[in-house]
């Protein structure tokens, strides 16, 4: 059993005995409370325990992976629990072996050989039933991966083989091999039960299963486990028995301990970060150059600082007045100060933006096309952002309030994020001062997270921030072009949606959205991406703004030593945590 009531016990009791001691005499020795541990490191000593921040929010509540929100580290890419077969390692493009050892790909199929070494933390080998059960699950439940089985004809084993036989119609191999890599394997030993006993009526209740929380000594296949859990932390412990160990010589994790410290918003995990209360941060940290002196530092010790992956982007209504003028969504492309959101929001941490939504860069800047960037593209210009205005019809009173086409003031427009991300918010203010240029006010709204992806999933919404696709894969860049663009996934606004938030809609980008995936020569991909491209830089069905890291990425070395870092790229900067990114666990090293 976990230890979470015991330890809460043994807290209380530490904590009452010292204000009695201090109680009893009239001051406690100020050398004495140097030398003595805290009560947190006498339970977690800080030589062997690594703290990170940034990937959890609120109060744990449930680590059941078939929880469509679960906390840390059941959420994300997160690889300490529950480990998938393969990870992506976003530095080099390439696909790494985890719980398989290979995979061979045809044009039908794709098949894995498991890792017959591979066993879970009970001393039970990993099979592939687990395996085979676990995409099942996904086939029966609403998880994030529920919708991939459109993409799958069936799933078969043969020996310690699993074949992904992809479905004639709809075939995609880009979408299967993101899928082996984000698909966390779990044991058919503790899963299958809680399924079958959710049964009513000959149908699986989903509603049922959430009720299990597995926060009683999980059954996982990764190198930690939870071991506690409070209101503002996540204890995980290292399996002293990982079978991963073999990779890396027999040798064990170096932290005894990953605490993941709840705080309520970035500031809060700043301070820590700078009292060297935490090792790691996925949080957006301004003017990294100057925390030198708080022995911080992030992946590169020059611009942008850390590695870009990801397009933060305004989704758009675009079913909805004024958004479903084309002309009107590209004015407001040409009306953002781009270079005022790089300086000013988010510290230099972005290369320039070009427009389009293929990263110049990278694994994906063989796709980009300067020429059309230039002849179809956007960049701040107000007098362009007028001129289109103009033209389309619009104009100004007196005041410099923008009219519509019937002359009517066009209403403040919405602009939201999360409260408390403080780098959006920054972003959304230098938006709003933007389009004040163009004659159009905005109400900018920082909501609580529920609130935000509520509205976001229903079409509640003008203008809202997000990243869409958060992570680099071997996917991109078409699951981000997939994720905002592509009509199969709309629904009507008022109706929950997971992908095209903004009901964008054209035949034309469909078409080659279905194209891409099965296309195997380098030319006539590239000359299907440019044409996408063109559509979005014509189209804007989404607005976006900056590029930002897939996680950033900034760590102390108060006590803690030998990060991954662009000198020594061992392993990518993905927090330690996430994806290729877990095996510098096994290379950071305790200050002595």
């Amino acid at each position: 059993m976990l230890r979470k009531c015991l330890q809460f016990g043994r807290v209380a009791s530490i904590l009452l005995t010292g204000m009695f001691v201090c109680a009893a005499f009239t001051a406690c020795d100020d050398k004495t409370e140097e030398t003595q541990p805290s009560v947190e490191e006498s339970l977690y000593p800080r030589a062997q325990t690594l703290y990170i921040g940034g990937y959890d929010w609120a109060p744990p509540s449930s680590f059941n992976p078939l929880d469509g929100d679960p906390n840390f580290p059941i959420d994300g890419n997160i690889r300490l629990m529950y480990e998938s077969l393969f990870a992506y390692n976003l530095l080099d493009g390439t696909t790494e072996p985890m719980l398989a050892k290979s995979y061979v790909q045809t044009d039908s199929s794709i098949t894995v050989e498991l890792d017959e070494r591979a066993h879970w933390s009970n001393g039970e080998k990993v099979t592939v039933d687990d395996v085979l059960y676990t995409f099942y699950l996904d086939s029966i439940f609403p998880t994030p991966r529920h919708a991939v089985w459109q993409y799958l004809d069936k799933v078969s084993a043969n020996g310690n083989q699993i074949e992904f036989l992809m479905n004639k119609s709809e075939k995609n191999p880009l979408v299967l091999l993101n899928l082996l890599s984000e698909t966390s394997i779990l044991p058919k030993s503790v899963f299958k039960p809680i399924v079958e006993a959710s049964k009513k009526g000959g149908r699986y209740n989903y509603a049922n299963v959430l009720t299990f929380k597995n926060d009683s000594t999980p059954v996982v296949s990764g190198p930690y486990n939870l071991d506690s859990y409070y209101p503002d932390k996540i204890v995980l412990k290292r399996v002293e028995n990982y079978w991963g160990n073999v990779k890396h010589g027999g040798k064990a994790p170096a932290p005894l301990y990953v605490i993941h410290t709840l705080y309520p918003g970035n500031n809060h995990f700043n301070n820590a970060m700078n009292k060297g209360n935490l090792d790691v941060s996925s949080i957006f940290m301004p003017r990294i150059w100057e925390k030198k002196r708080d022995d911080i530092r992030s992946w590169s010790l020059k611009e942008p600082y850390h590695y870009p992956g990801s397009i933060p982007t305004l989704f758009i209504a675009t079913t909805t007045t004024p958004f479903n003028d084309v002309a009107f969504r590209r004015a407001l492309a040409h009306a953002i100060n781009f270079e005022k959101i790089k300086a000013v929001a988010v510290s230099n941490y972005t290369d320039p933006v070009r427009p389009g939504f293929i990263l110049p860069f990278g694994q994906e800047s063989k796709y980009f096309n300067e020429e059309d960037a230039e002849k179809y593209g956007y960049s701040y210009d107000i007098e362009k952002a007028k001129k289109i205005l103009n033209d389309a019809g619009y104009s100004w009173d007196n005041n410099g309030l923008l009219l519509n086409k019937e002359g009517l003031p066009v209403r403040p427009l919405s602009i939201e994020c999360p409260n408390g991300w403080t780098d959006w918010e920054d972003v959304i203010k230098v938006v709003a001062e933007s389009f004040k240029q163009i004659g159009i006010s905005t109400n900018q709204r920082f909501v609580e997270y529920a609130e935000w992806d509520k509205d976001l999933r229903y079409g509640k919404f003008d203008l809202a921030m997000k990243t869409q696709t958060a992570d680099l894969s071997a996917a991109t860049p078409w699951t981000r072009f997939d994720q905002v663009m592509n009509s199969k996934s709309t629904k009507p606004v008022g109706e929950e949606a997971f992908a095209n938030l903004g009901r964008f809609s054209d035949p034309k980008a469909d078409s080659l959205l279905e194209l891409i995936p099965s296309l195997t020569d380098s030319t006539a991909l590239k000359n299907a991406y440019r044409a996408l491209n063109r559509i979005f830089m014509e189209k804007i069905p989404v607005l976006p703004l900056m590029y930002r890291p897939t996680q950033y990425y900034q760590f102390s070395t108060k006590h803690w030593t030998n990060f991954p870092t662009e000198e020594n790229p061992y392993a990518p900067p993905q927090g330690l945590i996430v994806g290729a990114g877990i095996k510098a666990l096994w290379e950071i090293k305790p200050v002595q």
